[in-house]
């Protein structure tokens, strides 16, 4: 097998000969008309998924979905040690795929559209080890006249990359004159040549083209869920959302039984700020969007939670706590201490009825008509849960769609994939805000959208 470096080289030589040398420019800026433009999301499981496989079932896609959710609690509980050796959120569990075209001409790719991270990352031929991606092809960069690697002397763009090196840093090569990036996940990582290239959006009629998009050109990957590489829309520098220039954007995605498909905008018009309808998001400095909940309520009365279990801090042990809403975890994620009160709540709410559990759910009905009403509540929004958001159908019962996060696993709760269904949620990242806003009335038939 060929050397990394060498593969690399080989690939320069080969785009030199194509197109020529080129510096880096900076990404494009959208003009004074661009208020709305969208992309397609595409659940994994949706016939129309690269991705689709008609032998993975609805229950390994919950199993691997609360193990995923798991993992990326006790990932965020870590961040301000795991970030140092860039360690990305694990996402073998995921959800949506983000579709959108690169280069020229335009080919088709996808990536995870993960809020959890900033940086986007595709595979790229030459390989040193690719895995296959679904039924479309990995992207060759010696196709397209507008691919660029990033040199070394652009600081600017090198720093965008997590685990960047350059120069003598570069144990393979110290001649090499090209920024290498590399990221690591629990169970994937992504090595190669951070480069710049022309991405395109479309979708609902809206089309947006943004040339020197930085990116990761994946030469050396390895992931055993065969996933696709990662648009990250995080809050920092390398985020999709930050190149585009763009303030606001949002996500939407329609559960109603095995139907989901959804939309992500991006632009002005993304944002709601109706009174009621928004809570800040957090600083941090890693991007990931932190909320303040107050408190969680049930049937209008409020749960009686330890003080503060869910504030931004850090313990005695330097762990993070807090809670974030996050498009990579499958289900929430509540403290032990939380989740054991709201259950223990919602089970004295329903006592005429038989309390069971599944494998991977503490508290399951057969029957959720008299179900109470959960709100949880930010800081100037309040938000109910519909019981196609609170419950999931498992093993022929109705569940909890919430899991325990045990102490050893973090303290970081997390407001998950499963909670944020038909739900517009758009951020604010000038003024800070989330927003929260169903797209009509909580849905009447839960049992429908419980099978999704």
């Amino acid at each position: 097998m060929y050397s990394f470096i060498f593969l690399i080289v080989s690939l320069i030589n080969s785009l030199d000969q194509c197109f020529g040398s080129s510096p880096s420019l900076p990404p494009g800026k959208p003009s004074s008309g661009d208020i709305l433009f969208s992309a397609p999301l595409i659940h994994r499981s949706s016939p129309e998924s690269p991705f689709y496989d008609p032998d993975y079932t609805r229950a390994k896609h919950i199993q691997d979905g609360v193990i995923t959710s798991v993992a990326r609690s006790r990932y965020f509980s870590q961040l301000s040690a795991l970030a140092k050796d860039y360690v990305a959120a694990p996402l073998s569990g995921w959800n949506l795929l983000m579709k959108y075209t690169l280069g020229t001409p335009a080919v088709t790719s996808y990536g995870i559209f993960d809020t959890g991270s900033s940086f986007t990352w595709i595979q790229c031929r030459p390989c040193v080890h690719c895995y296959k991606q679904g039924n479309y092809t990995v992207f060759n960069p010696q196709n397209s006249s507008t691919y660029r690697q990033v040199q070394c002397t652009d600081q600017e763009y090198c720093s965008m990359a997590p685990g960047h090196t350059c120069g003598s840093n570069n144990s393979e090569d110290p001649d090499f004159p090209f920024c290498v990036y590399h990221t690591s996940y629990r169970d994937k990582s992504s090595r190669g040549v951070v480069s710049t290239e022309t991405l395109t959006l479309s979708a609902e009629n809206t089309s947006r083209t943004m040339d020197n998009m930085v990116f990761g050109c994946g030469h050396d990957n390895h992931d055993v869920s065969h996933s696709p590489g990662i648009v990250g829309v995080g809050n920092q520098s390398a985020s999709l959302v930050r190149q585009l220039t763009v303030s606001h954007f949002s996500h939407y995605v329609f559960a109603n039984g095995t139907h989901i498909r959804g939309v992500a905008h991006f632009g002005p018009g993304a944002f709601t700020s109706d009174v009621g309808m928004t809570t800040p998001l957090l600083p941090n400095g890693y991007g990931v969007y932190y909320l303040n909940l107050t408190g969680i309520s049930v049937d209008g009365s409020e749960v009686n939670l330890p003080a503060g279990i869910f504030e931004k801090s850090k313990d005695e042990n330097g762990t993070d706590v807090g809670f974030i809403i996050d498009s990579g975890a499958s289900y929430t994620m509540l403290r032990g201490e939380a989740f054991d009160i709201l259950v223990s709540v919602i089970m004295d709410v329903m006592s005429e009825y038989t309390p069971e559990s599944t494998e991977h759910f503490e508290l399951c009905y057969r029957d959720i008509s008299d179900a109470p009403e959960v709100v949880f509540h930010f800081n100037g929004l309040d938000y109910m849960l519909c019981d196609a958001n609170l419950w999931i159908r498992h093993s022929g019962l109705y569940c909890l769609a919430m899991i325990r996060l045990k102490e050893s696993e973090g303290k970081v709760s997390i407001l998950g994939f499963h909670q944020q269904r038909n739900v517009h949620i758009g951020y604010d990242l000038e003024n800070n805000l989330l927003s929260l806003v169903y797209s009509g009335a909580c849905p009447d038939d839960a049992v429908d959208f419980l099978e999704g």
